[in-house]
């Protein structure tokens, strides 16, 4: 019935928006015209019912308007945020307050309603979110440094950059986050560090290998250094086969959307891993030019030089010294400062972007990377061993920080695995469901786990919490949310949450609605009544409905009339055994009883099953009918909702 219901809502609620008029000044032509002054005084009215459910982004422009954040206070300002990053509304954020503002802004696609208007909104609502998802919504991050690992784990002269299966992590993580990190920032917080996957040996007399003063020396001079790069296009418009090309000896690298016209863009050039281990100060140089841009402001913005440690996030680097002009003369960047990645492997990567009416050109050659050997105190310094980067999770309480129940974080090595070429995702699913089968095979039916993962979206990456539980043989996303459906109407200029519902059914043959609510009220009477009697066919004729399945005299109502019939000569034709001793005003009080309290809420739970009841508002659902007697008249009954689809009746005109 359910869908059944909807599709009727969809035929009778047309939707659409009135079009827009332009005022006319005081010269204009239609002024001098008969008739035109009466008209331009009549105010333009769209008074529509449409039906509308939130998209996930339109929940972030809830949790940003203006108007909103001014409603939410200091108090609920962080409930109103989450509203924005969870895409959901709450007991702390509803949507009965927030909505309203919405629908008033011109982000809603009809803001144009007026008054007598009702926008039925479907939107998701939280449902006992636990405290622990909610606190690590948005993780911070830490890194364990050089110093770090030199000063505080090793605290020797001999050392490696990284922990080591001696040196376990979790014996040192607590007390670095104790003394680095700041606990305000967040409950829950990444930790991202280096782990050793050999013991190393230090001293012993051994001589240090000779290391030489450029560990890499890389030029764009020969179209072979330019294909050890990789091109990552993630915004090309079709139009473009290629963003990066090789330009030729004296042009390097090229990096151009423009053909013909301007396109969007996006695309990095990357190099290789340059493993730059014992090694301290390292620098960048190289030649570049940016052409054809239609303002300096909007190259040097667009084109830009970016680094990264294995498996960590990409890092803008400032170039010192930027080269824009149009006559094709390259510039010197200056040298750039690349010591912080001193002893790691690293990429660095060139990235360009262009717009849809500003794109042009970038060209770089001659680039080469310098490094020297990072200061020995002794020869007994650690020897190099092989590291890999690792995330864990940390939750901050009582004082002290310590590794939270039932919470993962994804590895680079794990993105590596999914066939990531970055380590983050830009969607969960199908990944981490995967992810925590492989790894947890004896898992029980009803455990959950919390997964932070970094997600890669609108050109950044930042650490998120997705929740899943075990439903016994796959691990399934829970975001403890539900779906709802609620009404909300313009009066006086203004929008208001009205979650009462008033359904008219129009007396007649051939009344789609009528017949809707009519034939469920039949349907309910065999099912509830008539078949516990021993009918097995609703068109028997045995009991109180007819032999036409389609009206019945248990309560008297009508779907082929599209009425209440109240007659108690008729009820009593249909069923003798029930009616025949009793008084025309018997039958008649009878049938109206059966009508409030068992037919009409049984219809409207078989219609209305996600109605639900809301605290301190009475939600009432009311029923204009007709009734037939030997003549029509019409009358009015009110049921309350009392629980998730459950209704009981409230009043009825025909005891006035």
């Amino acid at each position: 019935m359910k869908s059944n219901f909807k599709t009727f809502l969809n035929a009778a609620f047309t939707l659409g928006i009135a079009c827009t008029l332009t005022a006319c000044d005081e010269n204009s032509w239609n002024n001098h015209l008969d008739g035109f002054e009466e008209k331009e005084e009549q105010p333009i009215t769209d008074a529509q019912t449409v039906e509308y459910t939130l998209t996930d982004t339109e929940y972030a422009t809830i949790a940003g308007l203006a108007a909103n954040k001014t409603l939410a206070g200091t108090d609920g300002a962080d409930a109103l945020a989450k509203v924005g990053t969870l895409k959901r509304f709450s007991a702390d954020a509803p949507a009965s307050k927030y909505v309203p503002a919405f629908l008033e802004s011109t982000s809603f696609p009809y803001f144009t309603l007026t008054d007598g208007s009702a926008v039925k909104m479907t939107y998701k609502v939280a449902q006992e979110e636990p405290q622990e998802y909610l606190d690590a919504q948005n993780p911070q991050s830490f890194t364990v440094t050089k110093d770090m690992y030199q000063n505080d784990v090793w605290g020797s002269e001999d050392y490696v950059n990284a922990f080591a299966p001696s040196m376990p992590a979790s014996d040192y993580i607590p007390d670095l986050l104790s003394d680095y990190a700041d606990a305000n920032d967040g409950k829950y917080c990444v930790v991202t560090y280096e782990q050793a996957l050999q013991e190393p040996v230090f001293g012993g007399g051994g001589e240090v290998p000779a290391v030489p003063e450029v560990v890499f020396e890389q030029t764009f001079t020969t179209e072979e250094g330019f294909n050890q790069f990789t091109i990552d296009n993630k915004l090309l418009p079709e139009e473009l086969d290629f963003i990066w090309s090789w330009g030729g000896a004296n042009y390097g690298a090229k990096a151009s959307a423009f053909k013909g016209s301007s396109f969007a863009s996006e695309s990095w050039l990357i190099s290789p891993e340059i493993d730059l281990s014992g090694y301290g100060a390292v620098k960048m140089v190289f030649e570049h030019v940016v052409n054809k841009f239609p303002d300096a402001d909007f190259a040097k913005a667009n084109c830009t030089l970016w680094a990264r440690e294995k498996g960590g996030q990409w890092q803008p680097v400032v170039i010192p010294e930027y080269t824009d002009n149009t006559s094709w003369t390259f510039g010197t960047s200056g040298d750039i400062d690349m010591s912080a990645f001193g002893g790691k492997v690293m990429q660095f990567a060139f990235k360009y972007v262009s717009e849809t009416d500003k794109s042009g050109t970038w060209e770089i050659k001659n680039l080469v990377m310098e490094a020297t050997p990072a200061a020995r105190a002794t020869a007994k310094a650690a020897i190099f061993v092989p590291t890999e980067t690792r995330n864990a999770v940390y939750y901050y309480n009582n004082g002290a920080w310590s590794v939270p129940a039932n919470f993962m974080v994804l590895n680079p090595a794990d993105y590596s695995a999914m066939g990531q070429k970055f380590p983050n995702l830009s969607k969960a699913e199908p990944y981490i469901s995967i992810w925590l089968k492989n790894n947890l095979p004896y898992a029980a039916e009803g455990d959950v786990k919390y997964v932070i993962w970094a997600n890669y979206a609108n050109s950044a990456t930042t650490n998120k919490c997705s929740a899943y539980k075990f439903n016994g043989t796959d691990w399934t996303p829970d975001n403890f949310v539900t779906e709802e459906t609620n009404q909300f109407v313009r009066n006086g200029g203004k929008w208001i949450f009205d979650p009462n519902v008033t359904i008219t059914l129009p007396a007649g043959k051939s009344q789609p609605l009528s017949t809707l609510y009519y034939q469920t009220c039949v349907d309910w009477v065999f099912q509830n009544i008539c078949k516990p009697l021993g009918d097995d066919n609703i068109k028997s004729g045995k009991f109180y409905v007819t032999s036409y399945g389609n009206n019945e005299y248990y309560s008297g109502t009508s779907a082929y009339q599209g009425n209440v019939d109240l007659r108690a000569s008729a009820a009593r034709a249909q069923y003798p055994a029930e009616y025949e001793n009793m008084a025309d005003e018997a039958v008649v009080a009878l049938e109206k009883k059966r009508f409030m309290e068992e037919v009409m809420p049984g219809a409207l739970s078989i219609l209305h099953p996600d109605a639900k009841p809301l605290d301190g508002i009475d939600v009432l659902y009311t029923i204009n009918f007709a009734v037939y007697t030997g003549a029509t008249n019409n009358y009015t009954a009110v049921f309350k909702v009392v629980g998730s689809g459950k209704f009981e009746p409230v009043s009825c005109t025909w005891d006035e």
